[in-house]
């Protein structure tokens, strides 16, 4: 079995760093991430190339007895995101019918995951059968428990595990499924204060958002464009230290930052795989502060 708690209702930094390597393994080859998903202890798995309308992203969806974990990559173009994909935000209703009206969503994150949605939904019936398929007895009592479903992604595929979390959690017709957390490395933001609202009213015990340093990715969409964060954050500062309530990303946040120049600076001028965006980076610094983090939340 992975070293995995899978009914935990409360954060657990033995969780998050299972996550933060599937992170990194989504950005591999699949038969690297099968044979290493294998060796920790998953018997099911499958590989999604997600490579419209974002290039060069991917996702690995695995499973065991007790629950499945979907890992969203970033694509390792940081320009083609920030800069081809409109901040505009669009109703959260447009793109998944029949989800509820909870506000305005960043539309091409929702249109990334929209149009591979079908793919996501068809490996997760091979992995996780939604509630309503769930095996039963003769009687029509379940046989056994539900499996949970954790979500996660670094950079764009932050938003991606994020905003899936939502719509796992949202949409009727044999879509919900129970999700157990969403952890999510270097996330941009990926609604207006409207749709961040609703989820945290439904989700916000059961996601985290980590943070290194001056990772200038959570900065965006900026706030001044009326988009919002939401579930919990985790920053670790420039010791390296796990912070909940950080002062230095309070002071980093209130730097004047939010002008469409400022933006295509970013995208022109950052990579995904060095200084405080890094994903293996964030794995390491998740590794190297399992105690500190469980303090967080004792």
């Amino acid at each position: 079995m992975p070293n995995f708690n899978p009914n935990l209702t409360k954060f657990s930094a033995q969780n998050a760093l299972l996550l933060a390597q599937l992170c990194n393994l989504a950005y591999g080859t699949e038969a690297d991430a099968r044979r290493l998903t294998a060796e920790m202890g998953f018997t099911d798995f499958e590989w999604l190339n997600l490579e419209q309308p974002v290039e060069n992203t991917s996702a690995l969806l695995v499973g065991c007895d007790d629950f499945a974990a979907i890992a969203f990559c970033g694509t390792k173009n940081l320009k083609n995101w920030m800069t081809d994909l409109h901040s505009t935000p669009g109703r959260f209703a447009w793109f998944f019918p029949g989800a509820p009206d909870v506000g305005e969503v960043h539309a091409g994150f929702a249109f990334a995951l929209r149009h591979s949605w079908e793919k996501i939904v068809q490996a997760m019936n091979r992995v996780l059968p939604p509630v309503a398929t769930a095996v039963k007895d003769l009687e029509g009592v379940s046989t056994r428990p539900q499996k949970t479903l954790w979500i996660t992604g670094h950079s764009l595929g932050g938003g991606l595990a994020a905003l899936a979390g939502g719509v796992f959690s949202m949409l009727p017709g044999g879509i919900i499924r129970p999700v157990g957390g969403v952890y999510t490395f270097g996330q941009p933001r990926i609604g207006l204060h409207n749709f961040c609202g609703a989820y945290d009213r439904l989700l916000s015990t059961k996601i985290f958002r980590f943070i290194n340093r001056e990772d200038l990715v959570p900065r965006v969409p900026f706030r001044g464009w009326n988009y919002s964060d939401l579930g919990q954050m985790i920053h670790f500062d420039s010791s390296g230290r796990p912070q909940r309530e950080s002062r230095e990303w309070s002071n980093f946040l209130a730097r004047t930052f939010e002008g469409f120049g400022d933006f295509f600076q970013i995208a022109t001028h950052f990579s995904p795989d060095v200084g405080d965006h890094s994903r293996q980076g964030y794995e390491q610094l998740v590794r190297e502060h399992q105690d500190d983090l469980e303090k967080l939340f004792a």
